[in-house]
């Protein structure tokens, strides 16, 4: 049993937001390979959940564990490092106020981002409706974490500025470990947690309402502290 006080930084929210950055240009892909992982002896498949996080496929992740998010909330958090054994002791017991804090700062990004995208209005008023969220969110506790599963694997990519070619040696690679794990919480209990955080958020403006909209059903989907990275390529084929 977990009790963890969520502290989420508004810096974070921003950064997690393209709600006020330009649009990129189109980059190429980094290929990521996959060197190990458990089964891959036997030719087991990845599961489908940890494709779907590696996808930022969140809302596939309930249903891929068989889990009723009638009945729990879900929290997927994962870490990436050298040593497999100290991210797993890390992630589990150590980080997950940080974990919880990320997920929930990614939340209220992708919240803003889909209201706000495209839209013309005050900046500011926008900005404002972020730093209230961010303000009622701060305050909120989570209670009752339960480890439901978990995963890891390593994967191999080539070193920055490194040309690949058939003969790269070693050396050309970096090597790392990626582990996930997944949390659950009572529903009943997130609930009245969420909706007192919720009811903190003062509606003064169009854009608060909007965004406390969106973030009344985002943050009842499964929250996940890793964002899908565009600029990079899995390859399955192993």
């Amino acid at each position: 049993m977990k009790k963890i006080a969520v502290v989420v930084l508004a810096l974070a929210v921003l950064s997690s937001t393209s709600v006020f950055a330009a649009k990129k240009g189109k980059e190429a892909k980094q290929k990521i390979e996959i060197v190990d992982r458990p089964g891959i002896a036997l030719g087991t498949e990845i599961p489908d959940w940890v494709v779907s996080v590696l996808e930022g496929e969140n809302k596939k992740i309930a249903k891929s564990l068989k889990i009723d998010l009638k009945d729990y909330q879900i929290f997927v958090f994962s870490n990436q490092g050298k040593d497999l054994e100290f991210l797993k002791t890390w992630t589990d017991q150590v980080d997950v106020q940080r974990q919880v804090a990320n997920s929930f700062s990614i939340a209220v990004g992708q919240s803003a981002n889909a209201v706000f995208q495209g839209t013309s209005g005050d900046e500011s008023k926008k900005k404002m409706a972020i730093d209230q969220s961010v303000k009622a969110l701060s305050t909120m506790e989570i209670n009752g974490l339960l480890k439901e599963s978990q995963y890891w694997i390593q994967f191999r990519k080539p070193k920055q500025g490194v040309k690949i070619t058939k003969k790269s040696p070693e050396s050309s690679f970096d090597y790392y470990y990626e582990y996930y794990v997944v949390f659950t919480m009572n529903r009943a209990i997130y609930e009245s947690q969420l909706n007192a955080a919720l009811n903190g958020i003062e509606d003064n403006a169009s854009e608060t309402v909007l965004l406390k909209k969106a973030l009344s059903e985002n943050l009842r989907a499964p929250l996940i502290d890793k964002v899908k990275d565009a600029s990079v390529e899995y390859d399955f084929e192993e």
